[in-house]
């Protein structure tokens, strides 16, 4: 009965322990805005605070582990297990990457400012860092990818030539002509022609009216294949203009 005592009392002040360590690192990030008044200190501090409560709870199971290993062991067991299993999994997440990366390195050889394809990702190399692949998009976006959900992915490297070009030009249309479903007309054509670039639809702006009756819309082609950018042009006016020229 003494034991068993001994053994509650061991859990007892466990609990407490893990509750006051609970309630302090509650009231610390509740305190942050104020400890810290920096905004860009804070940030920093904010990054990386999820990292610090895990460290801090792994080194109370461990002290746990320790403090009931004589009165309770098969307690302190079963907490080792748990620790044991936090550790792996943190390591796990915490290399995957880095040796994904390295991986991807070796066997692709890629490198800054190369334009690429991988699965629904397509856009210049612009960094790595130590987990994730830096790519800039076409619209200017930069996307941190992980180099592990890269494994296994066809990666398709772009040749300088398929650089993508533009063509803008202005055409007169009847104002009646004006419409969402005449734009989307418009932009069904340009598609199905064989030199228009299916990844950057074309873009179509009406820009002014010139007389009551008729308006100047813009047209912003883009091609991987320039050449052709007026053969396009004139597919286009001979189907929608309405002028003369």
């Amino acid at each position: 009965m003494a034991n068993l005592n001994i053994s509650n009392l061991g859990i007892y002040t466990l609990l407490i322990v893990a509750l006051i360590l609970f309630i302090a690192l509650r009231l610390l990030t509740w305190l942050f805005p104020l400890i810290i008044t920096k905004t860009e200190r804070r940030k920093i501090a904010l990054r990386y605070k999820s990292l610090c409560e895990l460290l801090i709870w792994v080194l109370f199971l461990l002290w746990a582990v320790q403090f009931l290993y004589t009165s309770n062991q098969p307690f302190a067991y079963a907490l080792f297990a748990i620790l044991f299993l936090i550790v792996a999994y943190s390591a796990w997440v915490g290399l995957k990457d880095i040796i994904a990366g390295a991986f991807l390195k070796a066997t692709h050889k890629l490198s800054i400012n190369e334009l690429i394809t991988v699965g629904d990702y397509s856009g210049k190399i612009v960094g790595f860092d130590h987990s994730n692949l830096l790519l800039e998009t076409a619209l200017g976006e930069t996307l941190y990818i992980p180099y592990s959900s890269l494994l296994g992915k066809v990666i398709v490297k772009m040749q300088p030539a398929e650089s993508i070009h533009r063509h803008s030009f202005k055409f007169e249309v009847d104002k009646a002509h004006s419409t969402r479903e005449d734009t989307e007309k418009i932009r069904g054509f340009i598609l199905t022609m064989p030199w228009a670039l299916l990844k950057k639809e074309p873009q179509i702006r009406y820009v002014t009216d010139t007389t009551s009756d008729k308006q100047i819309i813009e047209v912003t082609l883009y091609s991987i294949e320039k050449e052709h950018f007026q053969d396009m042009e004139r597919l286009i006016k001979e189907k929608f203009s309405t002028s003369q020229d």
